[in-house]
């Protein structure tokens, strides 16, 4: 339930604050601002998970977020947050750069050309998105690892546990729950697929 929890919210969340950070730095005019905002997107790529999750122990140890899912949610966010970035900023710079002064000079909202043009053009790479942030949040041991306790532990760290216990039959039925898990997922996301080119 835990490692289901994470996954599915860290996704979630993940896709709506990523594909908007992605949306500012690739759709807006070139600026200081955002060559600084795409940097620290970026950045998370060259952290490992062990200095990130050592980083959120110091900085939220005694605060209401330590010990709880909610950190763990936002430490896996952090941590998978470049390649779904570069995935929707990729896909975004393929619009072309006029297409803002249009929709301005036809008095059409940036919003609505959010919602009516780039998400519903973009569903493909949305969709892989959730996938790669739900699979990286499932498998992940290094971030969480200082992170979690007995509550709000995820499915994946029990499998270093067990093979320190040198229970091998339980580690690799821990490790084949995980992989069904995912690839229900990927088959879930090939059928969503397929029915978002349906709608074409």
């Amino acid at each position: 339930k835990n490692s289901l929890a994470i996954a599915l919210v860290a996704s979630l969340l993940g896709i709506c604050v990523i594909y908007f950070t992605a949306y500012i730095t690739a759709r807006s005019k070139r600026s200081f601002t955002n060559a600084a905002l795409h940097l620290i997107a970026m950045v998370s790529l060259a952290i490992p998970g062990v200095v990130l999750g050592l980083c959120y122990v110091i900085f939220f140890e005694g605060s209401f977020l330590y010990g709880t899912i909610a950190i763990l949610i936002l430490v896996n966010t952090i941590h998978f947050f470049a390649s779904p970035y570069l995935m929707a900023y990729n896909s975004l710079k393929k619009f072309n750069e006029n297409l803002e002064d249009i929709s301005a000079c036809m008095g059409i909202s940036k919003l609505r050309m959010l919602f009516d043009v780039y998400i519903p053009c973009t569903r493909a790479t949305i969709i892989e998105m959730f996938s790669y942030l739900f699979v990286n949040c499932m498998v992940t041991i290094s971030a969480v690892s200082f992170l979690a306790n007995f509550r709000n532990m995820p499915l994946a760290l029990l499998i270093p546990q067990f093979d320190s216990q040198s229970l091998i039959e339980a580690t690799a039925f821990i490790s084949v729950i995980i992989l069904l898990v995912n690839g229900i997922l990927k088959l879930a996301v090939y059928a969503v697929k397929r029915y978002a080119q349906t709608l074409r």
